[in-house]
């Protein structure tokens, strides 16, 4: 997550706010692109949170699932206006208020913790929106047993609950230091989030004393750092989740080319619920490709540094040239949590539909008022011994 902006972060040296290029290019990239993003994404969420409510051709586990990852989703873009626009503006321009400025340091130590437990909720409720579709396309005689919504929104409660508790060691990782003494605004030497490296960042002047960062004892022990920042990081965040992607997306895939050669054989699959679920299921492929794709970078530099920090004779660490990578991932986790409302409106015409409605755009129709707790199906019928077709009637089933 953009943990890793504090992951680079903390190995900054004096002379890094002094160099022009990464100054305007860190300017330019985390408050103007990563705050418009943040806003048109919260935006976007929103009104997936909303057309999702109103579509009720989805399934209802499905529609719900959707429905929390776009609150994630928002939760964490919450979070990068902090963590990047904001952050990024108080420690490399001069814009903003003497107020704002005094008081960064306080929200600081909490605004990183909070967005890594959106960003950890995030990917498992990818997961958990896999494995409901699994079940439901793979498994369906199991989806009345497991694919309930009192099971899912039970699992979605859980991920919350353990992305908080997996998340609670990072709020006592650093503390505001208030130096009453000082009489300087020149900067020290305090730190950031996630890294081994100090940092250097500049002073708040809070009530006649200068307001720093800095590390708890918790965050400088070695044992510490090496169990929870690298290997609970990487078995929580990347081995398992990405594990459990891999197969269930690997079968789904299979279950999709299964079903073109059944579309092949019967003309009638075309006229079933096939294609409907077909649909779903291609767009939840493409957003597990597209989270894996702006997930990517961020793991690959992670684990570099981890290699580099134990074996840094081995594995070289260019450490400038990945200051601008560490941007550039940053900047496609903001993406990942933003873009599933563009994926919504190109694959979905359901919800382009809905969407048109909500704005106004299309005048609804019967289907679109159909009652969410039947369904009507039109039947044609015809008898073998004539060979006519009776005329259509409707029949509505309770669900």
């Amino acid at each position: 997550m953009t943990m890793n902006s504090s992951l680079l972060s903390t190995m900054v040296r004096q002379d890094v706010y002094s160099d022009a290029t990464l100054r305007q290019y860190k300017i330019v990239v985390e408050v103007y692109v990563v705050g418009t993003l943040c806003v048109v994404g919260i935006a976007g969420n929103a009104l997936s949170i909303a057309v999702l409510g109103r579509d009720q051709t989805n399934r209802r586990t499905t529609g719900f699932m959707l429905q929390m990852l776009a609150v994630a989703d928002a939760v964490y873009l919450v979070g990068c206006l902090f963590i990047q626009t904001l952050n990024c503006a108080v420690k490399w321009t001069d814009w903003l208020p003497e107020a704002v400025r005094r008081g960064w340091p306080y929200v600081e130590v909490y605004a990183w913790p909070m967005a890594s437990m959106a960003q950890t909720t995030t990917v498992w409720l990818v997961v958990v929106l896999t494995a409901d579709r699994y079940i439901a396309i793979c498994r369906p005689l199991h989806a009345a047993q497991y694919s309930t919504v009192s099971r899912v929104r039970s699992a979605v409660a859980t991920v919350w609950i353990v992305a908080a508790l997996y998340n609670l060691p990072r709020f006592f990782e650093r503390v505001v230091v208030v130096d009453v003494s000082a009489n300087s605004t020149s900067p020290t030497v305090t730190s950031s989030a996630d890294l081994e490296v100090p940092t250097t960042s500049p002073e708040m002047i809070v009530d006649g004393g200068r307001a720093t960062v800095q590390r708890t004892a918790m965050r400088e022990d070695a044992l510490y750092v090496f169990v929870y920042k690298t290997c609970l990081f990487f078995v929580v965040r990347f081995l398992i989740p990405f594990t459990a992607l891999a197969f269930f997306n690997q079968r789904l895939i299979a279950a999709m080319r299964a079903s073109d050669r059944i579309q092949q054989r019967s003309a009638r699959y075309a006229l079933s619920g096939g294609r409907k679920e077909r649909q779903h299921t291609q767009t939840l492929i493409v957003v597990v490709v597209v989270f894996v794709v702006c997930e990517l970078p961020d793991l690959i530099l992670r684990a570099w540094l981890a290699l580099h920090q134990h074996a840094p004779d081995q594995v070289a660490f260019p450490f400038y040239r990945l200051l601008y990578v560490n941007i550039a991932s940053n900047l496609l986790l903001t993406v990942n949590s933003c873009i599933n409302f563009v994926i919504y409106c190109f694959m979905g015409r359901r919800f382009r539909l809905v969407l048109l409605q909500m704005i106004g755009c299309q005048r609804q129709t019967p289907e679109s008022n159909a009652r969410p707790l039947t369904v009507a199906r039109l039947r044609h019928t015809r008898t073998l011994e004539t060979g006519r077709y009776h005329r259509p009637r409707w029949r509505t089933r309770t669900v």
